[in-house]
């Protein structure tokens, strides 16, 4: 049986860069000692990034509060960008823990996934709430590279939406012009229309393209269960091609004997080619 507090990944050695994705789930009230009590799973999540040291995370369902436990307990060595969603930066959050050891921040922003990307809050195509992506530009010191790294989680309930907004990332990597990390909860399937208009956009899925798939293939949304090997990956890492891929996972790992979240994390070692 495999040591679940185990790292599946681990810290990585320059130029690799260890990118992880994790929908966190939103806190909500649960009775003590519940599974889905963001009380009990604080722990496990920061466990979980502690000990495999991703050089840059996302994460996804964060309210600010969790935001704000996961920044105290991570401490000064990753930088947060998180915004919410709101029209004031307030709300569900999305964003990014940068590793302050790797990389310098030299852009920060965020577009709304909407016909109006700049209008913060915004919503189009058919969405319940806004949506949006957070973004920032960064300066490896170890390698010199500067790439764009965003972190999204499309609408759960418009397939119209999704799509859209896949087009719209794609925009949003060709504007920066810099080899381009992109880690969402997709809510659709690996292979589904967003991540194939990201693909056109040259934003492939780095699932496809590693040299070794560490753990996996298995279903990103196992809801405190085992993953399941014919589960749908709906949350992944996606890297434009001038990325190349070595180890990828889906994690199934439970410190402490503790599922972080509803969902599982995504794990994928990039380099940039040379």
């Amino acid at each position: 049986m495999r040591d679940h507090d185990r790292p599946l990944i681990g810290a990585v050695q320059p130029p690799d860069v260890h990118c992880m994705t994790l929908n966190v789930r939103r806190r909500v009230p649960r009775p003590a000692g519940h599974s889905d009590s963001w009380e009990l799973r604080r722990g496990a999540v920061v466990a979980l990034v502690t000990s495999e040291g991703p050089t840059v995370l996302a994460v996804q369902e964060a309210l600010p509060a969790q935001s704000t436990d996961l920044t105290a307990a991570l401490g000064s060595r990753w930088e947060p960008v998180v915004v919410g969603r709101g029209a004031h930066g307030g709300g569900e959050q999305v964003g990014l823990f940068l590793d302050r050891e790797r990389l310098d921040v030299i852009e920060r922003r965020s577009w709304a996934l909407s016909r109006t990307p700049h209008r913060p809050g915004s919503r189009s195509w058919a969405t319940a709430f806004p949506r949006h992506v957070v973004g920032a530009v960064v300066a490896d010191r170890a390698t010199g590279a500067r790439f764009t790294a965003l972190a999204t989680h499309l609408d759960v309930l418009s397939p119209w939406a999704r799509v859209r907004s896949a087009e719209l990332l794609g925009r949003i990597v060709r504007e920066r012009a810099l080899p381009a990390v992109v880690m969402a909860d997709w809510n659709s399937p690996a292979g589904s229309a967003p991540w194939r208009a990201l693909a056109e956009a040259g934003v492939v899925d780095s699932w496809s393209r590693a040299s070794r798939q560490v753990n996996g293939p298995l279903g990103t949304y196992p809801h405190y269960r085992d993953p399941r090997p014919d589960g749908r990956r709906i949350d992944g890492v996606l890297a434009t091609t001038d990325w190349s891929v070595g180890r990828v996972a889906v994690s199934d790992r439970r410190p402490g004997g503790v599922w972080p979240s509803d969902h599982a994390a995504v794990h994928a070692v990039l380099r940039v080619a040379s």
